[in-house]
């Protein structure tokens, strides 16, 4: 990933320092539902946490976290603009994770490692833009879990609007069919994520699979 593969182990301990999983919120669903409709929720949950001055006092005290929060409120992510899926290849997250320096690791530790990383990855963007965004982003992360039956590997959705920052909805695929999902505003504005080319110049040097999803009515 362009300029940030040597600073992921310090970026991720940060992430998990500042306990950013426990700003979301959760629930389940015993139907199979589609992906993209499932992201749209995470997306209208979260566009209503950016426009609660409540919700973002609740969680800092920060003038300028809660600026950069109440800044998100004022795009509009009522219709996305565009979709895209992004498939990350196994590799990537390998070298990501550095598990050429984990001796004798067993296959689920191996597992583990990788997951933690694919999940982590649209959160070290937000970190590599700054800790003030990364804790904005933190306080209004959305998290769910829910079963789908289609589902058959770990990946992102980026939601684009013409008027709004992006949203990327990272689904990972656990037992049973159940799939995890977190959602992030993507807060480095000097990205430009308007085509599935730009996209994958994220991932410098690796290969990813990056398609436009069609909208769902």
């Amino acid at each position: 990933m362009k300029r940030r593969t040597g600073s992921f182990v310090v970026v991720v301990a940060l992430i998990f320092a500042i306990g950013l999983s426990a700003c979301g919120s959760s629930g389940s669903d015993s139907e199979t539902t589609s992906l993209y409709s499932e992201g749209l929720e995470i997306v209208q949950i979260m566009s209503e946490m950016v426009q609660s001055e409540s919700y973002i006092n609740l969680y800092t005290g920060d003038s300028s976290v809660q600026s950069i929060v109440q800044s998100l409120a004022n795009g509009d992510y009522s219709s996305p603009k565009a979709v895209y899926a992004i498939s990350v290849p196994e590799k990537f997250l390998e070298a990501m994770a550095e598990l050429d320096t984990l001796d004798n690791a067993s296959e689920n530790l191996r597992s583990f490692a990788l997951k933690r990383v694919f999940g982590a990855l649209m959160t070290q963007v937000n970190a590599m833009s700054g800790v003030k965004n990364l804790a904005a982003a933190s306080i209004c992360t959305v998290s769910k879990t829910f079963v789908d039956e289609n589902v058959d590997g770990d990946i992102i959705y980026l939601y684009t609007y013409d008027n709004a920052v992006p949203i990327a909805v990272t689904f990972m695929v656990g037992d049973n069919k159940s799939v995890s999902a977190n959602g992030v505003f993507v807060m480095d504005d000097t990205l430009s994520l308007d085509s599935a080319e730009e996209i994958e110049t994220l991932f410098d040097g690796f290969t990813v699979e990056v398609t436009e999803i069609k909208s769902e009515k």
